[in-house]
């Protein structure tokens, strides 16, 4: 089994090196990065502004998270300071013995008294000595903590800025993605509207043949009423019987006197 998993991590070691050394490396990246640009796209925007949501809620508790540590060196910033007073003080008085000393041996005393004691010059040379050493020792050990007092007092300042901050730019997100939840429903409600889509060009050419079937309609229509009344050739006209006796008058006028000869009936001629 071993030996299976060595040769496994081989071939894929040996496979990495290839696409590295040929530059293949590049368009897997490339792909990779498209790939995730497209899943990220494909992220309805409602969950995106839940996801920043929590995230932007998360922040108060990773500040909580830090109050201890910060709670912490700011006792030792206070620590220090107390440390640095009294170190101070010590120095101070040092400083005084020092100087008493030095006054001592100038004086030129071989015998030099501090309270009920006294101490030969070259003793109380000695001490001085020693004393100047250690005096320096504790002006630089102060020197030190006094910067890194300073270092600790600028950082906690900073860190409460920082906080403060954070809690600014909180409030302003959650500002930010209401407006942005706000914005989104009414693009959802637009969208709700018009999931309906219809083809406005099949819908005019739907009103057109409408408006064609109806001009052809009413063409029809005066089309009938046309033939019925000038359809036929002959205008039947109302024939009125005339008087007999016109209708003789009428003869005699067109013939002249030869209506007075003798006629010979219609039954003769048979």
């Amino acid at each position: 089994m071993l030996k299976k998993f060595a040769i496994a991590a081989v071939v894929v070691g040996a496979g990495l090196g290839l696409l590295h050394a040929t530059g293949l490396n590049s368009y897997t990246s490339t792909a990779f990065s498209k790939v995730r640009g497209t899943f990220k796209k494909s992220v309805p925007l409602e969950f995106e502004l839940e996801r920043l949501r929590h995230e932007v809620g998360q922040l108060i508790p990773e500040m909580k998270q830090s109050f201890s540590r910060i709670a912490d060196e700011m006792v030792a910033v206070e620590n220090l300071d107390k440390e640095i007073r009294a170190n101070t003080v010590a120095l101070a008085k040092q400083k005084q013995v020092l100087i008493a000393m030095t006054k001592d041996l100038e004086s030129g005393k071989k015998l030099i008294s501090y309270g009920d004691r006294e101490y030969t010059a070259d003793r109380v040379a000695r001490r001085l000595e020693r004393d100047w050493a250690a005096y320096k020792n504790g002006e630089a050990e102060l020197k030190s903590k006094s910067d890194l007092l300073d270092a600790k007092q600028t950082a906690l300042d900073a860190t409460r800025e920082r906080l403060s901050s954070i809690r600014v730019q909180k409030q302003e997100l959650e500002v930010e993605i209401a407006r942005l939840e706000a914005e989104l429903k009414t693009v959802r409600l637009a969208q709700t509207k018009n999931q309906f889509h219809f083809d406005d060009s099949r819908l005019a050419r739907c009103k057109a043949a409408v408006a064609e079937i109806k001009n052809r309609l009413t063409a029809e229509k005066y089309a009938s009423d046309l033939a019925n009344q000038f359809g036929n050739d002959v205008i039947p006209v109302e024939k009125k019987a005339q008087p007999t006796s016109q209708i003789i008058h009428e003869i005699r006028a067109h013939f002249g006197d030869s209506t007075n000869e003798p006629t010979t009936s219609v039954a003769d001629k048979q």
